[in-house]
Parts: C-alpha cells; sequence; structure tokens
C-alpha cells in the first residue's frame, strides 16, 4: 500500500468459474472510505500487473455508500451488480403457509444438485455446484445438516433451504448469533405453488426453534419476484453490497 494511505487488505482470491481473473473483496472497515478506496486500487492494480493477471477482475464493496460508490467510478471500475442483505426479526408474525421439511441427509446430494443447478443454471456463483463443492461446505465448522432443510413432493426434493447460523465460535462476525437463509431453491418444475415463501417461513420458524432472534439472507437487487416474498415476510434491506468490473490490460 501507498506509504501515506490507511493500509486496506482486501481479500483476493481465484474463481472456479465465471469470467472474471480474480476476484477481489474489500470488507467494511475503520480504514476505508472514499478518500482511502483510490490508493488502494491503484495498489491493487500494481499487484495484480506484477502477477500477470489481465481482463476483467471482479471488485466487491460490502456496505457501499454514495461517496464510495463515486471514488470506484472516479478510479475506473464500473458497478454492475448489487447484492441486498435483508434481514428480519424473529419470530415472524405470519406462518400460515409452512411447508413441512427434513434434515438433509447423504443420501440426498445428487438430487438436492441436480435441483440447485436446475434453479441457479443462472447464477454466476451458485449455478454449475459440484459434489466437490458440496463436500466442501459440509466441512465448513457452521454446517449443520439438521440446519439443511429439505422440501419433498412424492417423494421428490421439490425444494430446500439451507440456512446456516454466525457464530463467533465458528467464524462469525456478528455481536450477537445471527442467522442467514443461506441458499433457497425451489424445483423449476415446481414453481407457482407458493413454495419459496413456504420454505422460507419454514426456514425462519426453523432458527427461531434454535434460539435465534434475527435472521438475514442475500439477495439479488433485481429478483423482483424473490424481493417481493421477503418484503411480505417482513425483511428490510439492512445493507447494499455492490460489485465493480475493473479492467487491466494485458
Amino acid at each position: 500500500m501507498s506509504a501515506d494511505s490507511p493500509k486496506l487488505s482486501p481479500k483476493v482470491s481465484t474463481p472456479s468459474q465465471g469470467a472474471f481473473a480474480r476476484v477481489v473483496e474489500f470488507a467494511e472497515s475503520e480504514e476505508r472510505n472514499h478518500a482511502t478506496l483510490p490508493a488502494a486500487l491503484i495498489d491493487l492494480r500494481a499487484l495484480l500487473t506484477k502477477e500477470a493477471v489481465s481482463g476483467d477482475v471482479q471488485v466487491w464493496l460490502a456496505a457501499v455508500d454514495e461517496k464510495e460508490d463515486a471514488a470506484m467510478r472516479g478510479a475506473g471500475c464500473e458497478p454492475y451488480r448489487d447484492l441486498w442483505q435483508l434481514r428480519v426479526d424473529l419470530p415472524i408474525t405470519d406462518e400460515k403457509d409452512l411447508v413441512p421439511t427434513r434434515p438433509f441427509v447423504d443420501g440426498d446430494a445428487e438430487n438436492f444438485l441436480a435441483v440447485n443447478n436446475r434453479a441457479f443454471s443462472w447464477h454466476p456463483e451458485q449455478g454449475g455446484m459440484t459434489l466437490a463443492d458440496l463436500r466442501s461446505a459440509q466441512q465448513e465448522p457452521w454446517f449443520d445438516a439438521d440446519a439443511f432443510r429439505i422440501h419433498e413432493h412424492d417423494g421428490q426434493i421439490a425444494g430446500f433451504n439451507w440456512l446456516k447460523v454466525h457464530r463467533r465460535e465458528t467464524g462469525g462476525s456478528f455481536d450477537e448469533p445471527m442467522g442467514e437463509i443461506y441458499v433457497i431453491a425451489v424445483d423449476p418444475d415446481f414453481h407457482g405453488l407458493g413454495l419459496g415463501s413456504g420454505l422460507s417461513r419454514a426456514g425462519l420458524h426453523h432458527l427461531h426453534g434454535m434460539g435465534l432472534a434475527r435472521a438475514m439472507l442475500y439477495v439479488e437487487s433485481d429478483n423482483e419476484a424473490a424481493n417481493r416474498v421477503y418484503e411480505r415476510i417482513g425483511f428490510t434491506r439492512h445493507q447494499t453490497n455492490r460489485a465493480y468490473r475493473m479492467t487491466l490490460s494485458s
């Protein structure tokens, strides 16, 4: 980093899929603001150029504000995707359309992956999930098969609500334990039955049963159907995480 600027430490990784050469994440911090970002981006460009990285780099800003957005644009980064973090207090008041769910078992892996990849064929990160990806997630300290809820219809997985609990002892960054709807999907063959709402409510009910008082999720800002469901349930927007495209010359 530049000697006269506070040190920002973005996380830089190589994506497993997609069109980007690298993924960079700037987390919220006291040092990060509209004044420190330009110098951090100059240093980031220099680092990636030294590593012979060329093409498009995805740069994420968690909880972006208007001044930071202006600084990113001024540094030549193009915003193209907003991921909203929504939150809701538990318990939710309306549980009329809950659907029955059961815990994930290992024998569900193949059918779960088929449903996930059909439902998220459009998604740059969640689509194309492999058995190795699933097994890797199962090794995370937060993984809990009982909180990985499966909904069946006539013996077939019709949808799922994969829940996650953020706790300090398992790497969580919140002051208090926070539940999350980590991944939720309905098989396209079962669209139109209201399962998205029912699965969401069932998951929130399960999280409250685990003793949690708040829950969150991330959703694409332009996923209008999902956002209508979450608004009816009582979710409100807590922050916007914004992705930018930074292009490096070869």
